[in-house]
């Protein structure tokens, strides 16, 4: 035989020159698991069919089946003879509201079984529960009344398979989404009214799943729903004098407490929510309560990087190796949160801890131990931007051994990798709670990149399967949250929340008091960071603390500078610029705004921004032109300098 040793097969044969040579074993001698797609079904793209209101998408894939078909001879000397034939598979690309509601009924448990999860987790970005229950149930109470089977040619099943499968998809969504008729009690009204009308069996879970949500009854859709539950009432602990503070608390105990706050946030997000058509318009007034479980995630991330800064800030007469222990006893938490898998308060905490007012801290941090800094070091490699964050997304998807709960101050938290085989025979599943913003910055990019319709002003689904691809992830990892097991702890609950908090202003200008521009010390380590979007001004936007980062500002010569390229750097040579002297930008911003914006900064009235264009210049005299409808906070080039000029058109 010859070819790839690692991927020969075994062959028992004889010969039969009137037959030819016939199989008569075959044992494929590749590694178990092999994912070789040449050793599956092929498929095979064939093209696109266009109905009325719809494109679909053609593949042709090969499938076994038991007996040769009536035309083909079977061998009665080959008893090992596979026979396969040529399946055409449809999956819709692209389609009116009417058609995608109709394709439901066709592929719940049909050969796409990906479109029912992906419609149910997507339809919000073009329409409401409310039009989709309307345009599925009035069809089929159509069909119950007529008792007229369905035109001819029509892919939709019989009457009676279809009210089964009506009742079948009901009981899908209500179990995976019940928020979406939590938000809109019309939808229960819907389903009672359709139920009470059909006269066939209801399955008693679906009327179990409708009584619940019905005794709920009406709720206010806003962030109050959102409260974190673990937060405790007033009077249930100490004082709000209390004068112990966070810190005085183990590490452990404290990245617990965190990640169980962070894991009951997480369990309740609406992936929805998340969808870049959703978010990204939070900016808006009149959507200032849109995506609310989003947002609580949002605000528990600031409220952790808030209690870093203000407890390494809080006290001016700390002396730098007092206050080195403060930094110490956070990078232990964070390791702790790693070891956990809670990369939310992992990435806050170093947000914090990268932040200008920390960060510049010199004299502190030359007081760090070196054991501490190393740590520190690869907790910050994690969230490297390089590669698109590779590292970090590769982590999610990594088994780990769970930290062994002891009193032992030797046991220092060391996350330990082992193959999936290994880690399923030693230990419980265990939960992941992400960092978030890496997900919304994905659906943020596919929502500017991808159209919303197509020609003909068809919804255009194969953005929205791309979209789903995201949003699987986030759906399995929040059912990983189930194998948590951690109980709340009111008082360090209640010195979490009572924690005094400081604008960026305030904690800006606390750090110059303690180690003012000129303080510097030869042997402060020095880290070097490339752009990091962080995770306030990724999602906030406008809401993040005000005033804005010091380097969201643009030069007096229109160039654009970043300080998130070396923070400790430019937060010493550059003093805090009065308001008028920003220009900020948003992770929604398109050329056009941007170009508007700056011309108005510099009192330019006698031109518009169509005159204009916006270019980054380069290493090498290189430069990158944006394009007019590009989103600049994505479409710039973060491994070159950050410096932008506005440049005339030229007239053709």
């Amino acid at each position: 035989m010859f070819g790839d040793p690692g991927s020969r097969s075994s062959l028992s044969v004889d010969l039969d020159m009137s037959w030819g040579i016939v199989l008569q074993a075959y044992r494929c001698l590749t590694s178990e698991g092999d994912d070789d797609s040449r050793h599956k079904n092929p498929l095979q793209e064939w093209g696109e069919e266009v109905e009325d209101g719809g494109v679909y998408g053609v593949t042709l894939k090969r499938v076994r089946t038991e007996s040769p078909s009536a035309d083909i001879p079977a061998n009665p000397l080959s008893p090992g003879y596979v026979h396969y034939k040529t399946c055409k598979v449809r999956s819709i690309r692209a389609g009116t509201l009417e058609k995608l509601v109709e394709n439901l009924l066709v592929e719940f448990q049909g050969s796409d079984p990906g479109y029912v999860p992906t419609f149910l987790s997507t339809y919000r970005a073009f329409t409401s529960p409310e039009k989709v229950l309307e345009l599925l149930l009035d069809r089929c109470l159509e069909k119950v009344s007529d008792k007229e089977p369905v035109r001819h040619g029509s892919s939709v099943p019989e009457t009676g398979t279809v009210q089964r499968v009506v009742r079948g998809l009901l009981q899908t969504w209500l179990e995976r989404h019940p928020q979406d008729f939590r938000d809109s009690p019309r939808c229960l009204q819907l389903i009672s009214s359709y139920l009470n009308r059909d006269s066939r069996e209801t399955p008693s879970q679906l009327l179990r799943l409708l009584k619940s949500l019905e005794d709920e009854g009406t709720q206010d859709p806003s962030e109050k729903e959102w409260q974190l539950i673990t937060r405790p009432a007033e009077g249930d602990s100490e004082a709000s004098g209390n004068t112990i503070t966070l810190l005085s608390y183990p590490p452990q105990d404290v990245a617990e407490q965190l990640t169980l706050i962070d894991v009951d946030l997480f369990q309740k997000l609406q992936s929805c929510h998340c969808l870049g058509s959703i978010w990204s318009q939070r900016d808006k007034k009149e959507n200032r309560h849109v995506a609310p479980s989003v947002r609580a995630t949002v605000a528990q991330f600031n409220a952790v990087t808030a209690c870093v800064t203000a407890s390494v800030l809080s006290d001016i007469q700390l002396k730098p190796q007092l206050r080195a222990k403060v930094l110490e006893k956070w990078i232990c938490i964070a390791q702790y949160c790693r070891f956990l898998r809670n990369f939310s308060s992992l990435r806050a905490i170093l947000s914090a801890l990268q932040s200008n007012s920390i960060y510049r801290l010199k004299r502190t941090w030359s007081s760090v131990s070196r054991d501490n800094l190393n740590i520190f070091h690869k907790l910050s490699a994690i969230f490297s931007d390089d590669n698109n964050h590779e590292i970090s997304r590769e982590i999610l998807t990594k088994d780990e051994i769970p930290l062994r709960r002891t009193n032992s101050a030797r046991n220092e938290p060391r996350p330990l990798q082992r193959s999936a085989s290994q880690v399923r025979s030693t230990r419980p599943a265990q939960g992941t709670v992400p960092y978030l913003g890496t997900f919304l910055t994905d659906l943020v990019m596919l929502d500017t990149a991808l159209p919303d319709y197509i020609e003909g002003g068809l919804i255009n689904f194969e953005k929205r399967r791309k979209e789903y691809e995201v949003l699987a992830k986030i759906q399995k990892l929040q059912l990983t949250c189930r194998h948590y097991v951690l109980t709340p702890k009111p008082e360090i609950l209640q010195a979490f929340y009572t924690h005094r908090q400081l604008t960026e202003d305030q904690s800006y200008r606390i750090s110059r008091s303690i180690e003012p521009p000129a303080d510097s010390c030869p042997n402060s380590p020095r880290i070097r960071r490339k752009l990091t979007k962080r995770f306030s001004s990724l999602l906030l936007g406008s809401e993040v603390f005000s005033p804005k980062m010091n380097g969201d500002r643009v030069s007096p010569s229109g160039s654009c500078s970043s300080c998130e390229i070396d923070e400790g750097l430019i937060a010493a040579l550059c003093p805090a610029e009065p308001a008028s002297g920003k220009l900020t930008l948003t992770s929604q911003d398109k050329s056009r705004v941007v170009i508007q914006r700056a011309l108005h900064k510099h009192n330019i009235d006698l031109c518009g921004p169509d005159d204009f264009q916006l270019v980054q210049l380069l290493s090498d005299g290189k430069e990158l032109t944006i394009p007019d409808t590009a989103n600049v906070y994505y479409a710039m080039n973060t491994s070159a300098n950050f410096d932008f000029v506005l440049r005339r058109r030229r007239v053709s």
